[in-house]
């Protein structure tokens, strides 16, 4: 099987791949072919196979942007049923083309403690719990002492 895991990888090189939005046609395509099964309209056959091909087009495509675009429009229009309230613009969280996955907020951490540098501002993580400690900036090399 490992033969052909890698030449399935070597021809999705560089595609576009599979989206939320090929996954709803294909639910739709696969209903469309089961009615098709049992009604014997040839207009239902001939439409779950061109679902099947724009499917597989853009799957195989390698125009990124124009796919994420299409998917991103989609997930805007769905969001009001996937998440059962109004849809409010676009909730990318910058993973990538066509990400859908919803910003969720930082967990604390409870081990660690977020200082500001004095003199630079950077942001330094600092464990908790050692009472006075002296830090040393990896921005500035500045060294200062702060009760953590």
């Amino acid at each position: 099987m490992g033969r052909f895991n890698m030449w399935m990888q070597r021809i999705m090189y560089g595609r576009y791949g599979n989206d939320s939005l090929n996954k709803f046609l294909l639910v739709v395509c696969l209903i469309v072919l089961v009615l098709d099964m049992f009604l014997s309209k040839h207009l239902l056959r001939v439409l779950g196979v061109l679902l099947l091909i724009y499917i597989y087009c853009r799957m195989f495509s390698r125009n990124y942007p124009a796919r994420a675009k299409e998917n991103q429009k989609f997930l805007d229009a769905t969001a009001a049923f996937r998440r059962g309230k109004k849809a409010a613009g676009s909730y990318r969280s910058g993973t990538g083309y066509g990400s859908s996955q919803a910003r969720t907020k930082p967990q604390k951490d409870k081990t660690h403690k977020i200082l500001r540098c004095p003199a630079c501002g950077e942001k330094l993580r600092v464990p908790k719990g050692l009472g006075k400690i002296s830090i040393t900036c990896p921005h500035c090399n500045l060294k200062f002492i702060k009760k953590v």
